[in-house]
């Protein structure tokens, strides 16, 4: 008599969901790897720094903290580097992911 299962609408939303969750994490993981290997990280140093990212989003999801953060470790270290720049950065990182992925996103 009633149905409790999910409906097609659910199913789209939740598949959309984790696409945008799954995009949002590797581009973090890219742009994360791509800032500590500026800051001169290898290896074990850059790990840690890509974890410290990571977290950080997490913790609170926000794109202009996470530039934030990055513009002030590029500062520590006397690297010259935009918000602009930070922000052209993921735009095409979230491109290239979504391009190899082939899917539809969500905002």
């Amino acid at each position: 008599m009633f149905s409790f299962g999910k409906s097609s609408y659910e199913t789209k939303l939740l598949n959309l969901l984790q696409s945008r969750f799954f995009i949002t994490a590797r581009r973090n993981k890219i742009l994360a790897k791509w800032a500590g290997g500026r800051l001169g990280y290898k290896d074990h140093a850059l790990n840690k720094y890509i974890r410290s990212i990571i977290l950080s989003y997490l913790t609170v999801p926000n794109d202009r903290k996470m530039i934030d953060r990055i513009l002030s470790d590029f500062k520590k270290v006397g690297i010259k580097m935009t918000k602009e720049t930070i922000s052209q950065k993921i735009e095409a990182i979230e491109e290239r992911i979504k391009a190899k992925r082939g899917t539809k996103y969500i905002d």
